[in-house]
């Protein structure tokens, strides 16, 4: 399924050394010749593409900290917590994410390598081949750089002055450059500025021009909550308490009353080569589309924690061809599946089958600029591909009602088959 522009039926994948080199009729598949895998009645999928994890959460508000002095971190925490957002509802964005980040933090490294461990697996699992993974921390790139899928580590930044936005600069830089030089064929790295109110001005001018000339990818989080929209109108709001519970110092806009889009386009920010987050609050997406920059769709995310969803008809009119989702989720039941995710965003049909399974493929493998590799099902990319298996008298549209693949592949390996991993973190 899904070679170019096309539904290919009752055709074979020749596979060699972990790429794809024929597409064959299966009625000329020579059985003497070939080690033939028959995957009976299935529809094969590219490998399905995360535009954004934070694997490091996934165990959060499952796993409580062990240890005694993880608890009393725990404790002095949720103190600080109420103490700072003392009156302020819990269904605040802010008084969310300070609630999420003491649970984080009083986790210890091996419980959070775990937790990343098992957002991987689960993933993996529900047929991702590709993964767009953001944190600010290093620890992670070894578990990454080893994993037998595509994948991309955005590093996070805060900076909540000028000085500061200089020092994590020649940081950051310094320590890309050196994990470019020891970084697998399938890992990627890239910048993810955390959102225009985590953000000095200086950082924005930084590593925009760094990100345009070394030809890399820039993400943020965009317009996500109202926290930051009352921030850019008045020059302050609970997300000052966000910025104080984190340890940093009160962040000011270097105007009021601009909108998310004018703020960065004043910046000379947004381009073809950033990548946007939700936008959920943005009320000029006209203007932020003509920008050129890729948008994620976040719907678990966007409902669970920023009380706002844009509407999936939305989406496709100002971002056609140009977005892709993202399963990141806070519930204790958490649900990796991006085909199920976007099957649920597309309940009205406003996309075939084909069109749809293009934006967890295809379309975001060329946001990410993995298209020559990865994405679809051609002669001379990576054999990264889902199976799944039919039963008589369904067609490849059955996939939208059985969601999990029966197989995945990547570069011709098998990584799950009914279930069970056939690799190991």
């Amino acid at each position: 399924m899904t070679s170019a522009d096309e539904v290919l039926r009752d055709m074979a994948i020749v596979v060699d050394e972990g790429k794809i080199i024929d597409i064959i009729p299966n009625s000329e598949v020579n059985f003497d010749e070939k080690f033939i895998k028959d995957l009976g009645n299935a529809v094969i999928t590219p490998g399905f593409i995360d535009l954004l994890t934070q694997y490091q959460y996934t165990d959060i508000g499952i796993v409580k900290p062990q240890s005694l002095k993880n608890k009393i971190k725990r404790f002095f925490k949720l103190f600080s917590l109420k103490y700072n957002f003392a009156g302020v509802s819990q269904e605040n964005y802010s008084r969310k994410w300070a609630s999420i980040l003491t649970d984080y933090f009083t986790l210890d490294r091996n419980e959070k390598e775990q937790s990343f461990k098992n957002g991987v697996i689960e993933s993996v699992k529900a047929g991702t081949t590709c993964f767009a993974q953001v944190s600010k921390e290093y620890k992670y790139f070894e578990i990454i750089n080893k994993l037998p899928v595509k994948n991309y580590l955005f590093f996070e930044v805060f900076a909540d002055s000028k000085n500061k936005s200089k020092k994590k600069f020649k940081v950051l830089r310094s320590k890309i450059e050196e994990l470019i030089l020891h970084k697998g064929e399938n890992t990627h790295i890239g910048v993810m500025l955390n959102s225009i109110s985590g953000v000095h001005r200086k950082s924005w001018a930084l590593f925009s021009k760094y990100c345009r000339k070394h030809n890399m990818l820039m993400m943020t989080r965009f317009a996500e909550s109202q926290d930051e929209i009352d921030w850019l109108e008045h020059g302050f709001s609970d997300i000052d308490l966000l910025h104080k519970f984190m340890g940093m110092r009160k962040i000011s806009p270097y105007a009021k009353e601009l909108s998310p889009v004018e703020y960065l386009d004043n910046l000379k920010v947004l381009s073809k080569k950033v990548i946007v987050a939700n936008a959920n609050y943005a009320d000029d997406l006209e203007k932020l589309s003509d920008t050129g920059v890729k948008y994620v769709y976040q719907p678990y995310y966007s409902k669970e924690i920023c009380n706002k969803k844009l509407d999936f008809n939305t989406i496709l009119k100002y971002f056609p061809k140009n977005f892709g989702f993202s399963s990141q989720s806070f519930s204790k039941n958490k649900d990796f599946n991006l085909l199920s995710e976007a099957a649920a965003a597309n309940v009205d049909k406003v996309l075939d089958t084909h069109e749809l399974v293009k934006y967890l493929t295809i379309y975001p493998a060329k946001i990410l600029r993995l298209d020559n590799t990865t994405g679809s099902i051609e002669v001379g990319k990576d054999a990264d591909f889902n199976v799944f298996k039919l039963f008589d008298g369904e067609d490849y549209n059955a996939i939208l009602e059985h969601t999990t693949p029966f197989a995945t592949y990547s570069r011709g390996k098998k990584l799950v088959k009914d279930g069970k991993l056939r690799f190991s973190l």
